[in-house]
Order: C-alpha cells, then sequence, then structure tokens
C-alpha cells in the first residue's frame, strides 16, 4: 500500500469529514498531491478512491467525493492542463443527479470554476448540468451558499460563455434563487442579480426576474444579538436597493409597489421606501415616473410638513430632489416641460404657504422648495421665479424683525440649493457645467445688502443677526457667485463680530465661517483677519480689551492651520510672544501665546499637512535663540526662562522636529551638540562674552534650565539618526553624573528623559544589557544609601527602567521588583510609589509616539499583570506605616492601563480603592474617584455589593472638617452623580435619602463649580424616589 493509499483509507475509517483524523489525513493527501507530479498524482489519487468513488452506499461516495474536492480546492492548480480539468469537470457534472452527494460535488465545482485551464466550454457544462439537476432551494444553507459561490465564479471568469445560452442562463438562476430566505445567502444572490441585469439581455424575464427580487421588500430582518455573521438589516436593504435600480425595466412593476409601501405606518418600511424611490428614480427617468407624480409628492411632502422623525424627514427631502432631477430627463412636448407641468401643483402649495413666512408650515415649504431647487437647472428656476421677489417685497415691506428672520431664512434655503446645484467654492466637483448660470445672480446685490444690515444691526435679537451671518457666509460660498471684492466685504464684517461681540452664539458662527473659507481662500484671512485677531491681542495680561486674549488666542488657533495662514501666523505669534515677554513678567499670557502655536501645529499633524518640517530653522532662531540670549544675560527679560514656557517650546520642537527626516534630524541633531555640548553660538548668530556651558555643574541656573531645549531635540531623533559621540556609554555617563549633580529640577528631568531616549532606542542589545546591568548596580547603591543624591538616583533609575518595559526587556521587570520593594521603606518618603506615574503614563516630552522609541504592542497589559498580585500582597503584608505606598503606586497603574484590563481586574481592589480614599494625595483621590466613575458605568455588578460603602466615603470627601481641595470635591460629585444612571433603583431606594441630605453641604460651597455639580447631582437622586 502507497502513503497515499494509506491516508485515503485513514480519512474513509475516520469518524465524519470533520474529525481530527479526517483532517489530518485529508492534509496528508494534499502534501503528497503537491510533492511531484500534480496532475499525475491526482490520477493515482482518483484510481486509489475507486472503490469508494463507486461504492453503492451514498454516503461513501459522498464523503469519498468530499475527500476529492478538499485536495481540488488545496493542491497547486496552475500545472493541471485543460483536459484533465475538462475530464474533472465531467467527472463532477456527471454526479450532480445524487442528492446525497451534491454538497461535496459543489465544494469541488468551486474549487475547479477557479482554475486557469477552466474553458469557457466547461463553463457552460457545469451551468447547464446544475439547472438540469439540483433544485437548488432543497439543499440546506450551507450548499445553497457554495452554488451561488459557483455562479459567482462563472459570472466573473466566463460572462462572455454565458451569454451565449442567455435566455436559458437568466431562466435557470431565477429558478435557483426562488425562494431563498437565507440573509447570507441573499446578500449572494442579490450581487449576482445585479451583475445578471447588467451583463445579460433580461427582456424576456423581466417580469420573472423582478418577482424573485421585489418579493423581499421591505427587508424585516433583525440580526439575533450574538450574530457571528456580521449581516445587519441595512447591509440587505442597500443590496436589494440597488437591485430593484438597477434598470428601468423594473419601473413599470416597481413604482406602484414602492407607492403602496409608502403609505405603510411603520416608519422603518417608510424610510425603506422612500431610500428606493430616491435610488430608482435617475434609472427609472421621467417616462415611468410622471403617471404617478401627484401620489409621489402627495407621500412625500407628508412626511415634511407634518414630521414626527427627522430622518423621515431628510429621506423624504432627498427623494424629492432625485425624483425632480429625475423629471428633467424628460422631453418636452407640445403640451409643455414636463417637469414643470408636474412641479406646478406643488410649488404652488409651497408658495401658497410662504406668503406668511411665520406661520409653521413656512419652514417646510422652504425645504421641500430648496429640494426641488437642487435638483435641476429647470427646477431651479420654476421654484425659485415666483418666491424670490416675493420675499424681497415682504423684506422691503417689514420691520418687525421675526419677521425678517423668517424672510431671510426662506432665502438661506434657495442659497444652499444654488450651492448644491451650481457649485461650491469648497468643491465644484458636484457642480453643473459652467453654462448654467444661478437665477440667483440677479439678486445678488439686494441679498448682500439685507444680510449685512441684518448681522451689523447690533440692536435686532440674535436670530436675525445669525440668519444675516449665514446669508453672507453661503453667497460667499457659492461658487462664482461674489466678486473678490464683495468676498473681502463679507469677511470683513464677519471680522467685525470676532473683534467686538461677546455673544458666543455669534462669535462661534462667525469663526465657523471664516474656518471654512480659510480652507479656498486663504488669502482675505491672512491679510485681513489675522492682522486684526493680532492688533486685538493686549501687550500685558492685565490690559482690558472687550475681547480677552484667551477668546482672541483661541481664534487665531482655529483659524491657522492652513499651510498659507500659517505662514503668516507662526511669525507675528512669535513677535508678539517676544513682545509680552519683554512688557509682562506673568508667564500665564506668553504661555497661553506658545500654547496656542502648539495646538495649531497639532492639528495640522492630524490633517497631515507636509510643511510642518519647514518651520524649524524659524522657531530656532527665534524661541531656541532668545531663550538662550535670556540665559546668557540676566539683565534680558527672564520670563522665557521659566518652566512652563520651556517646555511648551519643547513641545513645539518635539512636534516640528518629528517631521523631518533622518538626513535633516542628523544636522539639526548636530548643531544641538555643537550648542549644548561645544557651546558653539555661531550658528544662532549669538554673540556674548559669557560662555554657554548648560550642562556644566558650574552653570547658572538660567542656562541649566535650557536643557529642556536639549532634550527635545534628541529624545526626538528617528532611530536611524546617529549621534555625535564617540562612545554612546561615556556620553550618557556623563548626562547621569551631571544628572545626579544638579540642584535645578527642569535639567534633571530633561536629563533622565534623554537617558531613558538612548537606552530605549539603543541598537545593540547586548552592549546596552551590559551597560545597563552595570549603572544599575551603581544607582541602586546611591538608592539605597539614602544621602543627597538619593532621589535623583531614583529617578534615573524609574527612567531607565521605563525605557526597559517599553521595548520588554526582562531587567525593566527586575528593576521594577525593587522599585516595588523600595515601596515598603517610609524613607523613600514616596517617591518609589509615585515613581509609577513615570513607568506606565504617557509622557509628552519623552519615549512617546512622537519620539520613534521602541515601544512593544500592549507593553502597559504587561507591566499591569506584573505588578498587580505583587503591589496587592506588598499592601496586605505591610505595616500600616506604608501601606499607603501601595495604594499610591496601584492608583498611577490603575489609571494608566486600558478600560478593559482595568473592568476585568477590578473586583478584588475594589476595598483597596476605597481606601485610598482616606489619603492625602490629591491626584491619587482624583485618579481613584475616575476609576470609580468609570465603573459604575461600565462595570455595575462590580460597583453593587460595595454601594453602602463606596458612598459613604464619598460623602466624606464632600463633608469632612478639613475641606478638600476643588479638584477632589468636583470629582466626587461627578462620581456620586452617576449612581443613578448606573446602578438599579432598588439598589440605591435605601441611600436616597440620607445621600441627598448629605448633598445640602455641597449645595452651599463656596466655589461656583461645586454648586453646580451639587445642585446637578441631587436632582438625579431625587429623580429616583420619583
Amino acid at each position: 500500500m502507497t502513503s497515499l493509499e494509506r491516508e485515503v483509507a485513514n480519512y474513509m475509517v475516520a469518524t465524519g469529514d470533520q474529525s481530527a483524523e479526517a483532517i489530518q489525513a485529508a492534509d496528508q493527501v494534499v502534501k503528497t498531491i503537491n510533492a511531484t507530479s500534480i496532475q499525475d498524482n491526482l490520477l493515482r489519487l482518483i484510481q486509489s478512491m475507486g472503490e469508494y468513488l463507486t461504492n453503492e452506499d451514498d454516503f461513501v461516495r459522498a464523503k469519498a467525493t468530499g475527500l476529492l474536492s478538499y485536495t481540488l480546492r488545496h493542491c497547486h492548480q496552475a500545472s493541471i492542463t485543460a483536459p484533465a480539468v475538462s475530464v474533472l469537470v465531467d467527472f463532477y457534472c456527471e454526479r450532480l443527479s445524487e442528492n446525497t452527494n451534491v454538497s461535496n460535488l459543489m465544494d469541488g465545482l468551486v474549487a475547479l470554476t477557479e482554475f486557469d485551464k477552466f474553458s469557457a466550454a466547461n463553463a457552460v457544462v457545469v451551468t447547464k448540468k446544475l439547472f438540469e439537476h439540483v433544485e437548488v432551494q432543497r439543499f440546506p444553507q450551507v450548499t445553497r451558499n457554495t452554488t451561488f459561490r459557483v455562479f459567482e465564479n462563472l459570472l466573473d471568469r466566463h460572462v462572455a460563455a454565458l451569454k451565449t445560452i442567455n435566455d436559458e442562463f437568466v431562466s435557470g438562476f431565477t429558478h435557483a434563487v426562488d425562494g431563498e430566505k437565507d440573509p447570507r445567502n441573499l446578500m449572494c444572490a442579490f450581487k449576482l442579480i445585479r451583475t445578471i441585469i447588467e451583463k445579460f439581455d433580461i427582456s424576456t424575464y423581466v417580469e420573472d426576474l423582478f418577482e424573485v427580487t421585489f418579493c423581499y421588500f421591505p427587508i424585516t430582518f433583525k440580526p439575533p444579538p450574538d450574530d457571528p455573521y456580521g449581516i445587519t438589516s441595512d447591509d440587505l436593504k442597500s443590496s436589494l436597493r440597488q437591485c430593484i435600480a438597477a434598470t428601468s425595466h423594473f419601473a413599470k412593476f416597481a413604482v406602484p409597489l414602492i407607492m403602496e409601501k409608502l403609505s405603510s405606518t411603520s416608519g422603518s418600511a417608510k424610510k425603506d421606501s422612500m431610500e428606493t424611490l430616491e435610488a430608482c428614480a435617475p434609472v427609472y427617468g421621467a417616462t415611468s415616473l410622471i403617471p404617478h407624480i401627484d401620489d409621489i409628492f402627495d407621500a412625500l411632502k407628508v412626511e415634511v410638513f407634518h414630521a414626527t422623525d427627522q430622518t423621515l424627514e431628510d429621506t423624504s427631502l432627498a427623494t424629492i430632489k432625485s425624483v425632480v432631477a429625475a423629471l428633467a430627463t424628460g422631453v418636452s412636448n407640445a403640451s409643455g416641460d414636463p417637469t414643470e407641468k408636474a412641479l406646478k401643483p406643488l410649488i404652488t402649495e409651497c408658495v401658497a404657504n410662504l406668503k406668511d413666512p411665520e406661520l409653521k408650515n413656512s419652514k417646510p415649504s422652504s425645504l421641500i422648495l430648496r429640494a426641488i431647487a437642487s435638483a435641476s437647472d429647470p427646477a431651479f428656476h420654476y421654484a425659485a421665479e415666483p418666491v424670490i421677489p416675493m420675499m424681497l417685497r415682504f423684506h422691503r415691506e417689514t420691520d418687525l424683525a421675526t419677521r425678517k428672520k423668517a424672510i431671510l431664512d426662506v432665502i438661506l434655503e434657495y442659497l444652499e440649493a444654488s450651492r448644491t446645484l451650481y457649485g461650491s467654492a469648497e468643491n465644484d466637483l458636484d457642480a453643473m457645467e459652467q453654462d448654467f448660470i444661478s437665477p440667483l445672480v440677479d439678486y445678488k446685490d439686494r441679498f448682500f445688502a439685507m444680510f449685512e444690515s441684518a448681522l451689523l444691526a447690533s440692536n435686532e435679537y440674535n436670530g436675525l443677526r445669525l440668519a444675516g451671518l449665514n446669508g453672507l457666509r453661503l453667497m460667499v460660498l457659492v461658487k462664482n457667485y461674489l466678486s473678490p471684492n464683495e468676498v473681502g466685504i463679507a469677511i470683513q464684517s464677519f471680522n467685525k463680530v470676532l473683534m467686538n461681540e461677546q455673544d458666543e452664539e455669534l462669535r462661534a458662527a462667525a469663526l465657523n465661517a471664516l474656518c471654512t473659507i480659510s480652507k479656498f481662500n486663504g488669502k482675505f484671512i491672512v491679510e485681513q483677519t489675522i492682522p486684526a485677531l493680532i492688533k486685538q491681542l493686549p501687550d500685558t495680561a492685565t490690559q482690558q480689551s472687550t475681547i480677552g486674549y484667551h477668546q482672541t488666542l483661541y481664534t487665531l488657533r482655529m483659524l491657522s492651520p492652513e499651510p498659507l495662514i500659517f505662514k503668516s501666523t507662526v511669525s507675528v505669534l512669535i513677535k508678539k510672544f517676544d513682545d509680552v515677554c519683554e512688557k509682562d513678567t506673568d508667564v500665564a499670557y506668553p504661555h497661553a501665546i506658545l500654547a496656542t502655536l502648539l495646538e495649531i501645529l497639532k492639528s495640522k499633524a492630524e490633517s497631515g499637512h507636509k510643511d510642518i518640517g519647514s518651520y524649524i530653522d524659524i522657531f530656532n532662531s527665534t524661541l531656541v535663540t532668545k531663550a538662550i540670549e535670556a540665559s546668557l544675560d540676566s539683565k534680558r527679560s527672564q520670563t522665557i526662562l521659566s518652566e512652563r514656557i520651556l517646555e511648551t517650546i519643547a513641545l513645539i520642537l518635539i512636534n516640528v522636529f518629528h517631521e523631518l527626516d533622518s538626513t535633516s534630524q542628523k544636522t539639526h541633531l548636530d548643531r544641538a551638540f555643537n550648542l549644548f555640548i561645544h557651546g558653539d553660538l555661531s550658528a544662532l548668530k549669538i554673540s556674548s562674552s559669557t560662555p554657554f556651558v548648560p550642562l556644566e555643574t558650574s552653570s547658572s541656573d538660567a542656562q541649566k534650565s535650557t536643557t529642556y531645549l536639549f532634550s527635545a531635540i534628541v529624545n526626538t531623533c528617528r532611530k536611524e539618526v546617529t549621534y555625535p559621540v564617540e562612545s554612546l556609554e561615556n556620553f550618557i555617563d556623563r548626562l547621569v553624573n551631571l544628572a545626579l549633580g544638579t540642584n535645578h529640577h527642569g535639567q534633571l528631568t530633561s536629563l533622565v528623559r534623554i537617558v531613558g531616549s538612548l537606552i530605549n532606542k539603543w541598537k545593540d542589545n547586548a552592549s546596552m544589557t551590559a551597560y545597563v546591568q552595570k549603572a544599575s548596580g551603581q544607582l541602586e547603591a546611591l538608592i539605597t544609601k539614602r544621602d543627597t543624591n538619593s532621589a535623583s538616583a531614583l529617578c534615573i533609575y524609574l527612567w531607565i527602567t521605563k525605557a526597559l518595559i517599553m521595548r520588554a526587556h526582562p531587567k525593566g521587570y527586575a528593576f521594577t521588583d525593587n522599585i516595588i520593594g523600595w515601596c515598603n521603606d517610609p524613607s523613600f518618603n514616596g517617591q518609589a510609589p509615585q515613581g509609577f506615574d513615570i513607568l506606565i503614563s504617557d509622557d509628552s516630552l519623552a519615549l512617546n509616539k512622537l519620539s520613534y522609541c521602541t515601544m512593544t504592542i500592549l507593553y502597559k497589559q504587561r507591566f499591569f499583570s506584573h505588578c498587580l498580585p505583587k503591589l496587592v500582597n506588598g499592601f496586605r503584608t505591610s505595616n500600616t506605616d506604608v501601606k499607603h505606598n501601595y495604594l499610591i503606586a496601584l492608583s498611577y497603574l490603575l489609571k494608566n492601563v486600558p478600560k478593559q484590563i482595568l473592568l476585568n481586574e477590578l473586583p478584588p481592589l475594589v476595598p483597596l480603592l476605597i481606601q485610598s480614599l482616606s489619603l492625602t494625595d490629591t491626584s491619587l483621590k482624583v485618579s481613584t474617584l475616575a476609576t470609580f466613575q468609570l465603573a459604575i458605568v461600565e462595570a455595575p455588578d462590580v460597583v453593587g455589593p460595595h454601594t453602602r460603602a463606596i458612598i459613604a466615603a464619598l460623602l466624606d470627601l464632600l463633608n469632612s472638617q478639613e475641606p478638600n481641595p476643588l479638584p477632589v470635591r468636583v470629582a466626587a460629585l461627578k462620581c456620586l452623580a452617576q449612581f443613578p444612571a448606573g446602578l438599579t433603583n432598588d439598589l440605591l431606594a435605601p441611600h436616597v435619602s440620607y445621600v441627598t441630605k448629605q448633598l445640602g453641604q455641597s449645595v452651599g460651597d463656596k466655589k461656583r463649580m461645586v454648586r453646580k455639580e451639587a445642585v446637578d447631582c441631587r436632582a438625579k437622586w431625587y429623580a429616583i424616589m420619583a
């Protein structure tokens, strides 16, 4: 017995065809077939299976056929010749009358129809035999699905051959699909029907094909909650809709039936019918729609005039637009334009409703007219001609602000329609040809005057002013509607709002308009808006102005990401920053300016702008130069050297440096080393008699503070960039020694970040491990010695550990165990447990996604799993005086792991978290409260058993003798307010009276923010009793 015969025998004696033994034997057969001459091996396989393939027992034959089909599906088919494929095709087709074997035969035909040598003649043979012998709907879902896959392969690869038997194929497929109910199979069937409609002549079988398609309309399928196939009701509806809308041949059958469904009381069926009509209208055309047009409009307008659901209203308007657009395809005859005739009753009704624009039917009428006008150029004329002159007359004759607003609202709908139909200045891809001109051009000057007058009338109510603002915005956005000079005047009007108005709604609308314009026409923003905003910024934080500098900076931040505008903004903002630093000693205002620049850069990065890296020289020549000049000369303003400002400059450099390629990064890295290591000021064109030596222990605090800037460049290098040092070990040693000796906090944190970054990106793992082994021993000796250098040594140790953990180095976990051990030593004064914030949190200045660090996937989860049991055990076994250290470490651990990991591990931790609320650490309490707030919503079953204890702890935070800080009180109230939403009323009812009474103290708190949260919280608890 050959190995092939042995494996065939093993397969045949195995239980079923899905058992482990059967699958193993089948895989061995495939492996043997693919080993040498595939075609010869296939012949030997069929010969060795002869007794099984011809066995009188149906189930034996079916199982043998299944093995052959499995082999065909997995063998290397390229070397199998066309004659061999034909033989296999004939073999399979001859057996299609064996009902018990059809499932396995279909598997084989799926494989064969994918063979390269499967010919057009084979396709015709398979198709005819399928229609002759297989009653598709008699078989189980899996078999039917496989059959549809055979059809799909045939249509994808041999449609030309199938068209030679056009009528036979269309008729046969229609019969095969008739009665199908399974959603998975229907998705295949609908796709095949669309292909048949597109590729074949269906004229003889239109009604049959329509009936087997439309019988599923409307789809009522609802997938089960645990549906593994992911087929939604919307998927089926969309696929069926594409079938119904695939050919105009269906129109005479479909339109009357869709109209019947439109009168349905079911919102879902009604929406489905409208969406289907919307899709069908362009295909069916005017000829099919006009006989039913009055009924169509009557059904659709009801959903607008008597709207109870916004989705239905929007769908109805979209359908009206689609139908009107289809009417434009009709041919004019002696009785006139069919579009005009069809639209006349609907337009007449809407115009009548607009004769009193303030009544309730005015708004829906204007929406319908907008949908009509958006559809085609003739329709726009028909919809606009009776309305616009009437609105202008009404506006001229009234002084009532509410009436004016109602009139402007109608005109706004026409401007929206014009923007849709004739093109938007933002995007004209869907615009009509330039031969068509909007009928609104004739009214441009009057519109502009009306809108501008409404906007600038400061004594009018906001509704009218907002309508005026939106009108000017739309006039700018309609393509080629306003001249450049008129666009400039409109932007001036928006600028006046931003300069002078304090109303947030008006300001937001004006800013939104300018932001939209900035994306396609930044010229006026650069020339008018940006200079006006910069001029409005005060010289000092104490200078009085109508609009606060925070609002102005926010406006600049929103307008400036576009490349043309940013180019203008960056220089004037930096100049303003310099001026403010000279005049104002308060750090908050200049910091806000730089924070604005930083947020603009982040916004540009999110939008994928490519110009960010080009600003590195500008920031070096301005911000970096100014900082270094200030560090060299104490007579200069020292504002720029504050820690907040230097950190923000560092973040700006990081965001810009990140965008540079390796070559540019290497150039700027070398310059940074020349500047900070060698004190070479020539690149920045600074002349000073004072040497610049920020990395010397003898340097001034001012110079030491600039280490932030050196750290930003070094930490953000790509991994392939080489550092200009002879020995990386010696350079890190120098940084470590400097960090141990410095008394400047900003320099220490900058140096340890550099050390962590260098170790994290170190390419040679062996030399890195050797260095870390040596350095860690020295640092551990200093840490446990508990002298003046111990705190700095621990800080370095923490950053080395973080660098190793992120690259999943074993030493990182060994060092973590040491840090957990130090939590048990009260002499560390909390530095060891607080170090967990460094180890696991995302740092903005180093070892993050912007810094090109080595970051293994799921490193936080791995770190969490490593630390959690050890911290919990440490808490349980430690002395009372250090238990809080483990709670602090645990809190930082929980704060920084993904939500799902936290929720999975939460149950045993709840008692510990409740205890942590009694500690004095503010950040710890806020973090713990955030954890509880999440758990109440996401894991109420975990919180439920501890409800009494958690509520008591929260109320203690609010009513303690020594008031807790504001962030703690606010967080406690937010957490308490989550209970009614997260837990059942039965569980909370016993606590309602006590909680609402205890909240009285917070309702009378001195701080408005606390009072607001307390009132909201108490209202939610009162609702439980209601």
